[in-house]
């Protein structure tokens, strides 16, 4: 109570509310003319609004605004009332008052920060102005109250602070301030204000702010610093995030080269990282949990600069490159004291770098790592050089280190195969040289050696192989070596052939040679009997569809063992203890097996494949079943995750993922075709002009390369290198210069052709029209033998036995020829012998050899002519017997049904009057098709042309010059006649000339 009595005058008889004292003390405030007055009101209010800050805002917030802005030359002022302000805006009850507190305390704070933003004089420009103080507590406040204010209404203090010309300065300034805490406070309101507004971040960086960021990180010790290496690492994040005109001034001011040095946690990998190796031999450093926030920052900055899709990423990765970037991030990478989250963001940095970046991958190719051994139990192994990717393989697949767990060691897991996938991405010689390490375990006892001394392509293949052991250890081993294997493989045809020449046995022992691709299937089997993770069986049966997609020579290698057929129907059949995703993927699996079986030798053809499609499987159940997995929860999970990506940074083991990013995307790439496909019987797939386009290019695989192919369909040029067809007059030319093709030298002479660019024309037109008119033939057939085909079996006979004797009557025809031809030598050779051939033996034998020849062939054609009417009566019989029972058959339909019998008819008309319409279509393509050749053949007649052309074009220019001389000639006799007297008007070359 002595506080209300000195400020409130009062008896000790009267006491005044904190109210009355509070507006007593605001009067003063705003009335005192002393500035020791105001000063001990301001001191008071201050005081009292720590408890009572309600009733202090609503009293003297206006009148200490109008303090601040007339009174700015006295400090002690100015911080009592910037302390008070930040009191009254702060969002938390201060000093845990017992008043106005929860909710309602942080609706009285935000609205006195609106009242102040809202102020009429710009109360903010005044408090820019006040960070330029040099009083260390006028400025600390006044950031501290510019912080409170940002927190309840960020978007209007953005607006204020870039409407003042030396606004985003001031604040910028504060960088460089040498004072820890006024700098510290600065940091952390650049963070609030750039982390959404693009303006206030492209000025602060033009404000030189990436230089004085990373200075100061460098003197707070590097990535190894405290929490205020986090913040400036932060604020950069943000002027980098989403903002294209900031990178490119960081890349430009040499930010990128900056980057490398905050990787290096150990001076002495500096070296080492710029000649193209690592050595990651060095002395364990203790890791902070301060350390590897600080690293994931920079880990994140570096990925935000080369995220897929900018204009300016493969600029980035160049200058990334260049400053020797991928060294040091391997080191960290590999650093197996380093917490899994940071290895994990570092591996995906270098895929990042190298993604779709040639320069980069190879350069990634040429590192070499001398590596420390990850047990302790191989720590007597000598290092011995190897390549990065082989290291980045056995991170993917190899053993989890002891005393890691095996959710913290997925994420390095998923990182490292992602590396893998950029690595060979849009790199088929990278793809080539992986699959070149494909070799079986037991080829060089790979079996019983350490990880360390296998290739890359033996350890996937034997942990795919040892499932059994790897999979009860860590199931994800064999998931990421059926993702690596799928990545290698996919879209490359020669890594597939490469692949296929992989046996498991060892045929010195006796042991027959199994194919790897039969192996997997058996091992798929195995798999699903035993029960073990569904996983597994997905891995091996999504890693088969892989390898079998645009592969007739893998379908047949798989066709050669009969069983695979029946494990597949089996599963696409069962219907309790089966998992859906397994029996949806045995399903396309069976589905592409029966699309892409077009090998000319065979095992199994599609002829004898249909039936089991069609009746043991039922095409309609193979689709509902991969109709379900496209549906799925697993699977559209699974196609929703970016490319490469199985998990996040800082999470554990994703219990949704059980499909990778190779099969979801062939999936989806091969599934409409995969539909069509499946539905079309062997003689229509290859009878169906769009058969090409369903099998993804793989139309006359067996021995009809360069014939047939759609346009746009891959073709391998040469080794890991994919050419596409530009048009379908491409293949033309593609045989015309292969080798073994006639040199044009031995050619005959060839005619006057019309110009190069008229015949392309023409020829182009031709295959158009020509493919055209076979895809209306095709259409024709089909309809023909749907309208010709009829149900009755007396029908169908009949039909075989018109066919007989339409045989047997163009025999006989063609023996009427012969007989005729027969008579006519005969008749020719008495026409030329006016005497009885007596003299010359060997016409006489001639003679008489023919006129035995036509009394055989009289003698036959009679035997023949009445065997054939006697057939022709007996066929006429059974045809009208026929006729008869489809009469009776009629008349009993349309008295049990006469509205089915309409729609057939009508049904038979339609398709008959289809059958006109395209035979007139065929017409008249036919006749273009004519007239196009007869263009071709006159085209002698074009140059002709040309040559009289040319004739003409000489004859018209002697004419020319001739008329120049007549010209000339008048000229000059107008010119005599003129010096004689004569009146000759002047004509215009008279004009020209006097000119």
């Amino acid at each position: 109570m002595d506080f209300f009595k000195r400020y409130g005058s009062i008896g000790p008889s009267q006491q005044q509310s904190p109210s009355e004292t509070i507006q007593r003390l605001a009067d003063r405030v705003e009335t005192s003319t002393l500035l020791e007055d105001k000063r001990a009101a301001v001191l008071s209010l201050k005081g009292l609004s720590r408890e009572y800050r309600k009733e202090t805002g609503e009293a003297a917030l206006g009148a200490l605004l109008k303090v601040l802005k007339e009174n700015s030359e006295d400090q002690n002022l100015l911080k009592a009332v910037l302390e008070t302000l930040t009191n009254l805006c702060a969002r938390d009850s201060p000093r845990g008052g017992t008043s106005n507190v929860g909710a309602a305390a942080g609706d009285i704070a935000a609205q006195f920060s609106q009242t102040i933003l809202d102020d009429g004089d710009d109360i903010i420009s005044t408090l820019l102005e006040l960070l330029g103080d040099a009083d260390f507590y006028v400025r600390y406040y006044t950031v501290q109250l510019l912080g409170t204010l940002h927190m309840h209404a960020g978007e209007d203090l953005q607006k204020r602070v870039l409407v003042s010309p030396t606004g985003v300065g001031r604040l910028v300034d504060l960088l460089s301030d040498q004072r820890d805490i006024i700098r510290n406070e600065g940091i952390q309101l650049l963070i609030a204000m750039t982390e959404t507004n693009a303006d206030i971040q492209k000025i602060v960086a033009f404000e030189n702010a990436f230089d004085r960021l990373l200075g100061i990180v460098d003197e707070e010790g590097g990535v190894r610093g405290n929490i205020v290496v986090q913040d400036c690492l932060q604020l950069l994040h943000n002027l980098l995030n989403y903002n294209v005109s900031n990178q490119n001034f960081f890349r430009e001011t040499s930010g990128i080269q900056r980057l490398p040095n905050l990787l290096i946690t150990d001076p002495s990998q500096t070296a080492a990282g710029r000649n193209g190796t690592a050595d990651v031999e060095s002395d364990e450093i203790e890791w902070t949990v301060q350390h590897a926030r600080n690293m994931l920052v920079v880990l994140d900055v570096i990925r935000m600069l080369i995220q897929s899709g900018n204009t300016n990423t493969a600029s980035n990765q160049t200058a990334m490159q260049q400053c020797g970037i991928i060294p040091p991030l391997l080191q960290l990478a590999l650093a197996y004291e380093a917490p899994s989250s940071v290895r994990s963001q570092a591996l995906y940095a270098i895929g990042d770098i190298i993604r779709s970046h040639e320069a980069n991958q190879n350069l990634f190719q040429r590192i070499l790592i001398t590596a420390a051994p990850e047990d302790e139990t191989e720590a007597d192994a000598k290092p011995i050089p190897e390549p990065a990717i082989v290291i980045v393989i056995r991170l993917a697949v190899g053993k989890r280190p002891q005393g890691v767990a095996e959710n913290e060691y997925y994420i390095v897991r998923a990182a490292a195969a992602y590396l893998v996938q950029t690595y060979v991405g849009g790199n088929p010689d990278a793809q080539l040289a992986l699959a070149a390490t494909l070799t079986p375990p037991g080829d060089a006892d790979t079996a019983t050696e350490p990880e360390q001394h296998q290739s890359a392509g033996s350890l996937i293949v034997s942990v795919l192989l040892d499932w059994r052991e790897t999979g009860a250890e860590d199931v994800w081993r064999v998931w990421y070596a059926s993702l690596l294997l799928s990545t290698i493989l996919r879209d490359h045809v020669e890594c597939k052939e490469q692949a296929l020449k992989i046996t498991i046995g060892d045929s010195s022992k006796g042991e027959e040679p199994f194919p790897l691709l039969n192996e997997l299937m058996s091992q798929a089997r195995q798999a699903a009997q035993s029960g073990v993770s569904t996983r597994i069986s997905l891995a091996m049966f999504t890693l088969v569809c892989v390898w079998l997609v645009d592969s007739p020579a893998s379908v047949a290698t798989l066709l050669d063992e009969s069983s695979n057929v029946s494990f597949l129907v089996e599963q696409i059949n069962g219907s309790s203890g089966v998992n859906v995703q397994v029996q949806g993927v045995a399903a396309f699996l069976f589905g592409l097996v029966y699309q892409f079986d077009v090998a000319a030798e065979t095992p199994m053809t599609r002829e004898q494949l249909y039936p089991i499609l069609s009746k043991r499987v039922g095409t309609d159940q193979l689709l509902v079943r991969v109709q379900r997995l496209r549906d799925s929860r697993e699977f559209q999970y699974a196609a929703g995750l970016a490319s490469g990506t199985h998990s996040n940074a800082y999470g554990g083991i994703p219990n949704e993922v059980f499909f990778d990013n190779v099969f979801t995307d062939l999936f989806k790439k091969h599934y409409e075709g995969f539909r069509a496909a499946v539905r079309l019987g062997p003689s229509e797939a290859l009878a169906n002009p769009n058969y090409a386009y369903l099998q993804g290019g793989m139309a006359g695989y067996a021995g009809s390369a360069g014939s047939g192919s759609a346009p746009g369909t891959p073709s391998l040029a040469a080794a890991g290198t994919i050419s596409r067809a530009a048009s379908p007059a491409a293949p033309l030319a593609a045989s015309a210069s292969a080798p073994g093709a006639m040199p044009a030298s031995s050619a005959q002479p060839l005619e006057p052709t019309v110009p190069k660019s008229e015949f392309d024309a023409l020829n182009a037109r031709f295959v158009e029209q020509s493919e055209h008119i076979e895809v209306l033939k095709q259409e024709l057939e089909a309809a023909k033998t749907v309208l010709l085909a009829e149900p009755a079996a007396d029908v169908e006979q009949l039909a075989q036995e018109r066919e007989q004797r339409a045989q047997a009557e163009a025999q006989r025809d063609a023996n009427a020829a012969e007989v005729a031809s027969l008579r006519s030598e005969l008749d020719q050779l008495r026409q030329t012998q006016t005497q009885p051939p007596t003299g010359d033996p060997a016409d006489v034998a001639r003679l008489g050899e023919l006129e035995s020849q036509l009394s055989a062939l009289k003698l036959q054609s009679e035997t023949d002519a009445a065997s054939w009417n006697t057939q022709r009566d007996e066929l006429q019989k059974k045809l009208a017997n026929a006729e008869k029972q489809v009469v009776k058959a009629a008349a009993a339909a349309r008295n049990t049904g006469k509205k089915k019998e309409q729609q057939q008819t009508a049904a038979v008309d339609a398709l008959k009057g289809e059958i006109k319409v395209k035979d007139d279509r065929i017409s008249l393509l036919t006749a273009q098709v004519d007239e196009l050749n007869e263009k071709l053949k006159n085209a002698g007649e074009v140059d002709e042309l040309k040559s009289k052309l040319a004739g003409l074009e000489k004859e018209q220019e002697d004419l020319l010059v001739y008329l120049a001389d007549q010209d000339q000639q008048a000229k000059e006799y107008r010119a005599m006649l003129r010096k004689h007297g004569e009146d000759i008007p002047l004509s215009d070359d008279d004009d020209d000339e006097d000119e």
